[in-house]
Order: C-alpha cells, then sequence, then structure tokens
C-alpha cells in the first residue's frame, strides 16, 4: 500500500489575491545586479533617473522593479542549481495610459505594454521580505487557487506610498 504525504501550507501571514488589472505600460531600464546590491529601490528619483524631462507626464506613476530572473531563482534554490546573473529592471510602473507610445525616452529606458492580465498580488512591508512572499505566493497558488497558473512572464514590485506590492502574471 503506498502513502500518502500531507504537505502543510506554512502561515507566514501574507494574502494572496488574485486581481485583473487594465492595460498598462512601464519605463523600465536593465541593470545586471540582484536588487539586494541596487542602493535607492523605492526612491522615485532613482527609478526614474534620465527621465527628468518626462516628470510631468510621469506623475502618475508608481517606482517598480521588473525580476525577470525571480521565478527561476526560487526554483534553482529549491533544486540545489547554481546561481546565474541576476538581471533587474528599474522604473515606472505608469497607473494611466499617458500617450507614452510616441513620446521618445533616453537610450537606457525602454517602453514595456503591459496587457490586460490577472495577477497574484500580496503586500509587504519591507523589500527583504520578498523571498518569503514569493514563497508564500507560490505555495497558495500551488495548493488552493484552482484555475490560474503563472505565466512565467516577470514578476513586478510596485513601491506604493505606505507598502510594497508582488505581482506576478497569471494564465487562465
Amino acid at each position: 500500500m503506498g502513502h500518502v504525504m500531507h504537505q502543510q501550507i506554512p502561515s507566514y501571514g501574507y494574502t494572496t489575491r488574485i486581481e485583473q488589472c487594465p492595460a498598462r505600460q512601464a519605463v523600465l531600464m536593465r541593470l545586471y545586479k540582484s536588487p539586494e546590491h541596487l542602493q535607492g529601490l523605492g526612491d522615485s528619483a532613482y527609478h526614474s533617473h534620465q527621465l527628468e524631462s518626462l516628470q510631468a507626464r510621469l506623475t502618475d506613476s508608481t517606482p517598480a522593479i521588473s525580476l525577470p530572473d525571480l521565478l527561476s531563482e526560487k526554483i534553482d534554490a529549491l533544486s540545489d542549481q547554481s546561481a546565474h546573473p541576476v538581471r533587474t529592471d528599474i522604473g515606472l510602473y505608469l497607473e494611466t495610459l499617458h500617450n507614452m507610445k510616441n513620446i521618445p525616452l533616453p537610450a537606457p529606458y525602454r517602453r514595456v505594454n503591459i496587457a490586460t492580465r490577472h495577477y497574484a498580488s500580496t503586500y509587504f512591508q519591507e523589500f527583504s521580505q520578498l523571498s518569503r512572499v514569493l514563497t508564500s505566493m507560490l505555495l497558495e497558488l500551488l495548493h488552493k487557487r484552482k484555475g490560474y497558473y503563472i505565466s512565467g512572464e516577470a514578476p513586478m514590485v510596485l513601491w506604493k506610498s505606505d507598502y510594497l506590492e508582488l505581482r506576478v502574471p497569471l494564465n487562465q
């Protein structure tokens, strides 16, 4: 007779919600460093470096980072794989569409169109909690949420005025 193991979900105290976000844009610059080695994350002056000429058009924006390697880092850590160079995209998440399509950006920045989509969202207080927040989110998605799957697109962290928000894009 086979034995079935029941895995409990650790309680980290974070709540993950599934939400839908309308189409948006982000203005991002690629850095080949992990977020832990970047001083100034969350400071909009750091995120919008070289975008001073666009500040009037970027008033409804939130400092953000996109982490294209975050999910693979977590999987590599679980499977004991060796580390690889980490990429971090810093910039601004545009809360409204500013007609930015026709505005040229400084060379290091690129415009990222974010389609209307569902995502898993978890709020937290300090960036040092990111790994635990992601683990909590992944376990909840694996064990409780049926019908939504991680898309594989880059997770994003938004610096709101009084909290941080991790968003992981989902597919149905």
